[in-house]
């Protein structure tokens, strides 16, 4: 067969590696076992070497439906996204949910908490009816401490909780790592390293920061970037697990560096909506490298245990608030 005639076969007819299952471009590689799109990879098999199927692990279908409806493909599992977002926009509420979706399908997750003790991070999960003491009991979730430490007395905030918040973080207690200097930027990214690496996460699971804007004032924006560019390449990279970061759009202009730093970016935005009174929450993906995206803005608000929801372009935002007072259940889906 004519060097061409074989290319436009497999163009038509792609084969696929019997080791690392991308299609092969050219005429495959014979082995006793399968065909292979390189030496490399039919020696590797020969060794015993196996790799799974990358469309199992490299994108990520979030289970956020507005973040979903925007990119059907799923987001590339090595990237580093910020959530940038007005006040008012549900941020909180989409790191969470984000948590939550990968926890259901069984994959672990990592929170790192630098705004809020760990008893405040786990309760949001429990203000959407989401229950997450099966997740810390069988080791799928842990909770990366940046607060604590900086309590003047911690015996005394610890004994000034309630009974629900004093069960929690009991409950918890094995699940937290306690960051010594949340100020130390090596000490923030070793403990997401602990974290990950109790959990064993590689090709599975996410982790979320849920304050950069706390982090710098921590640490400085400086060594805010340096610490982004470290989980990054060792987080993110290295074991293909994405990082979602939050961070208000207040003081963005100080600082051009999110184009540069994050592979993906998410705006969320208040806009004045067609319903006097009502500010509408939009948001859209404004970069996400390697990954199909709608280049265009979704419609959402957050009701407790649905999470975000979208509507349509052309539903009148009467039809889905009731005179303001929050979502209409009966008229939310689209």
């Amino acid at each position: 067969m004519s060097d061409q005639l074989w290319t436009d076969r497999a163009r038509e007819y792609p084969l696929e590696c019997d080791h690392c299952h991308y299609p092969i471009p050219g005429e495959p590689e014979a082995g006793e076992d399968g065909r292979y799109c390189s030496a490399a990879c039919r020696e590797a098999a020969a060794d015993g070497s196996t790799m799974p199927d990358p469309d199992a692990y490299k994108r990520v279908v979030t289970g956020v439906e507005p973040l979903d409806s925007l990119v059907p493909n799923g987001i590339p599992a090595d990237s580093l996204v910020l959530l940038s977002g007005d006040e008012g926009t549900r941020r909180a509420e989409l790191e969470t949910e984000l948590v939550w979706r990968a926890l259901e399908r069984g994959e672990p997750a990592v929170v790192c908490s630098v705004a809020n003790p760990p008893t405040a991070a786990l309760e949001r999960f429990y203000e959407n009816g989401w229950n997450v003491l099966p997740a810390l009991e069988t080791d799928r979730l842990r909770i990366v401490d940046c607060f604590t430490r900086r309590l003047d007395d911690r015996d005394e905030f610890r004994a000034g909780r309630t009974e629900w918040a004093t069960f929690l973080g009991e409950a918890a207690a094995d699940a937290v790592v306690e960051v010594a200097d949340p100020s130390d930027r090596r000490e923030v990214a070793n403990g997401i390293h602990r974290a990950i690496d109790d959990l064993e996460m590689s090709e599975t699971g996410l982790v979320t920061i849920d304050s950069l804007d706390e982090l710098e004032s921590l640490a400085g924006g400086g060594l805010v970037h340096d610490f982004l560019k470290d989980v990054r390449s060792t987080v993110c990279t290295a074991r293909f697990v994405p990082i979602v970061a939050a961070a208000t759009t207040a003081g963005q202009a100080e600082h051009p560096e999110p184009e540069r730093v994050f592979d993906g970016i998410v705006d969320l935005r208040l806009t004045d909506g067609n319903a006097a009174g009502t500010r509408l929450k939009r948001l859209a993906v404004r970069k996400l490298t390697g990954a199909a995206v709608l280049p265009q803005w979704v419609t959402y608000d957050h009701e407790p245990a649905r999470g975000l929801f979208a509507f349509g372009p052309n539903t009148d935002a009467r039809q889905v608030y009731d005179r303001g007072n929050g979502p209409v259940a009966s008229t939310q889906r689209r």
